[in-house]
């Protein structure tokens, strides 16, 4: 089992924390959007599948016929079905249900959080030092792939997550790569630059219950808006690379608040609730992201976006930037990661008409699941 995958999988696979909810999906209306994978350059547009095929449709009907085809047809709705199931159960998975949210919560330890972040934040959510020596090798203008390959070799752990996303869904070619030189090349530059920043922040995860499945979950949430919003800045102009590195760390803050509340929990002997966890996330996280991000050593387009995405007119000269990333997380928002899911009315959605957009070219319902079992599928690798 590779490291990068063994996280999303031992998640995906455990109970469901108490409480949790399965509402309806609240997406934007099909429309002929295309998802881009920024890691990788879509081949075709993901296009919706209907859910059930009408009776009396005068199109023909490809495969088998008869009483066999219909069978085969039925068997392979109940399939897709069964994945989508499956791909919101994860996803998920650690939403607390809003009548229970205020059961069990250890209001005393999210006051001692406050005050233990502000005494120190440096270690928390920090990048690791291999993946971010190999970022400045690659942002040299003498790009040398036999360095780039000798410096992603010396660490194994990292070596190992580059050729296990190399040879994953995202980015698998017609021939599995064994080496990391043959990895850097089919990567690319500015694919790998992105990759390694996939690694870093997944290697921030935080072992032990209850943190652990907020960790998991929060690293696929943030995975799946870095892609829409590398969609969304295609559409409006932007830097695509800048709004996928935003997407990925607009919630950097919530992954040094799980860190934090571990270790504090650790030092005072305290076994913590779901719910206080959670309460944790939303009283401290975001409060934490521009502090956090600017260690990263990301743009400084990037990290303004981040600190102002919930108020993207503060980033000024960065606010659509700010209003994509925003954007990013609420289309992503209904599958879930730990805040309960809500519809959106996209027409009326304040950064879609800050942005220009006509809502019909937001990824639809079936675009965005799409993504997501991608997303699903390289946390999951073996």
């Amino acid at each position: 089992m590779g490291w990068f995958g063994s996280l999303l999988e031992r998640f995906a696979g455990r109970r469901t924390l108490v409480g949790r909810v399965e509402p309806r999906l609240p997406l934007p209306p099909a429309a002929g959007g295309l998802i881009v994978d920024p890691i990788t350059p879509a081949k075709s547009p993901v296009v919706a599948r209907p859910r059930h095929a009408p009776a009396d449709s005068a199109a023909p009907r490809e495969g088998p016929t008869g009483a066999a085809g219909d069978d085969a047809h039925a068997e392979a709705e109940r399939r897709r079905q069964r994945e989508r199931a499956q791909l919101l159960a994860s996803f998920r998975a650690t939403i607390v249900d809003p009548r229970f949210q205020e059961n069990e919560v250890d209001a005393r330890f999210v006051d001692e959080l406050g005050s233990f972040l502000g005494r120190s934040t440096e270690s928390f959510a920090m990048p690791p030092a291999a993946a971010f020596d190999v970022m400045r090798l690659i942002d040299d203008r003498g790009y040398q792939v036999r360095k780039v390959s000798a410096a992603i070799s010396c660490d194994p752990t990292l070596a190992g997550a580059v050729l296990s996303l190399a040879n994953s869904p995202l980015h698998r070619g017609d021939v599995d790569v064994d080496s990391v030189p043959s990895a850097v090349v089919r990567l690319g530059q500015r694919h790998l630059k992105l990759l390694l920043l996939d690694i870093a922040l997944h290697s921030t995860k935080v072992r032990g219950r209850p943190f652990e499945p907020f960790s998991a979950a929060l690293w696929k949430h943030s995975l799946l808006t870095a892609q829409l919003a590398h969609q969304l800045a295609q559409r409006t102009q932007l830097d695509p690379d800048q709004a996928y590195m935003a997407g990925l760390f607009h919630d950097i803050g919530s992954f040094a608040v799980i860190a934090a509340a571990r270790r504090l929990a650790l030092r005072q002997d305290r076994k913590l609730s779901p719910q206080t966890l959670l309460a944790c996330q939303r009283r401290h996280g975001y409060a934490l992201n521009g502090t956090i991000v600017a260690r990263w050593r990301l743009p400084a387009a990037v990290a303004r976006a981040v600190s102002c995405r919930r108020r993207p007119e503060e980033a000024q000269s960065e606010s659509r930037l700010a209003a994509v990333t925003e954007l990013a997380n609420d289309l992503s928002r209904p599958l879930g990661a730990w805040v309960e899911t809500r519809a959106i009315d996209w027409g009326a959605h304040r950064l879609v008409e800050a942005l220009r957009l006509d809502p019909a070219v937001l990824p639809s319902e079936a675009a965005i699941l799409e993504l997501a079992q991608r997303v699903e599928k390289v946390g999951t690798l073996g």
